[in-house]
């Protein structure tokens, strides 16, 4: 009798094992980074649902545009979206955990059309003279302007390499990842055509969770999930899963 009490016991305990709580985060599409087009929903996603994981925690992801995705943050409907870069404006509103990526952005040539590229530049006033396709609300744009660039808008970063296929534009500034990805995706069969300057754009850029401040247990949250992040990052875990997605690069840390 006392048998089918104990399995009766053992599968309540599992099942309340099973169902750890869950964490509600925003995002939205951009690949690699992130995109309900992958298995894993990219190699952010999967660093996030890892740590989620290792924490007791169950990571659940919203897809939206990205200002409602940092709206729905502001209104503690999310406890954090990824992936974002620190800066001033956004520490005002949110807090943000240790970088789970860094990343550069390289100005990307098709080099058919290009046949006199820049091999290196000093100062953005050296690319003066070239067409550069950017996009809106981007955080290049005040840079571009202060350096009175020729820019171009375009309407979204795949639009921008077709655009240097066609001989449209010149450079378009992405991030090293990112580029890369919309090459293969974007040109197959013509990868080796692209190339970028070697010089970045900007310093390697931590990429990581921007969390809300209003959001239900945030603190206890956020607590969870930076210890888990720091300790992913110590044993090599974070960079196993970049490495996975990205085997051609060494990430920058």
């Amino acid at each position: 009798m006392w048998r089918p009490l104990l399995l009766i016991l053992y599968c309540l305990a599992a099942s309340a094992r099973a169902e750890a709580p869950a964490i509600d985060f925003a995002t939205g599409e951009w690949p690699p980074y992130v995109s309900r087009s992958f298995t894993a929903d990219g190699v952010f996603a999967d660093m996030v649902r890892q740590a989620c994981r290792r924490a007791g925690y169950n990571a659940r992801f919203h897809y939206m545009s990205w200002p409602r995705a940092e709206a729905e943050v502001k209104a503690g409907r999310a406890a954090a979206a990824f992936p974002y870069r620190p800066t001033q404006e956004r520490q005002r509103d949110f807090d943000f955990s240790p970088p789970l990526i860094h990343s550069s952005s390289y100005f990307f040539y098709y080099k058919p059309r290009l046949v006199n590229p820049p091999g290196d530049f000093r100062s953005l006033t050296d690319l003066r003279s070239y067409r550069i396709g950017v996009q809106l609300g981007y955080w290049y744009q005040p840079l571009f302007k202060q350096y009175r660039l020729n820019t171009l808008n375009t309407n979204d970063e795949e639009n921008a390499i077709r655009l240097l296929r066609a001989g449209h534009l010149d450079l378009a500034p992405l991030t090293l990842e990112r580029g890369l990805f919309l090459i293969r995706t974007q040109a197959t069969g013509h990868e080796g055509e692209f190339a970028y300057i070697p010089t970045p754009l900007d310093k390697a850029t931590p990429l990581g969770l921007m969390y809300s401040r209003s959001y239900p247990d945030i603190a206890k949250l956020r607590r969870a999930i930076d210890r888990t992040l720091q300790a992913m990052q110590a044993d090599g875990s974070l960079q196993a899963i970049y490495q996975r997605n990205f085997p051609e690069l060494k990430q920058r840390r």
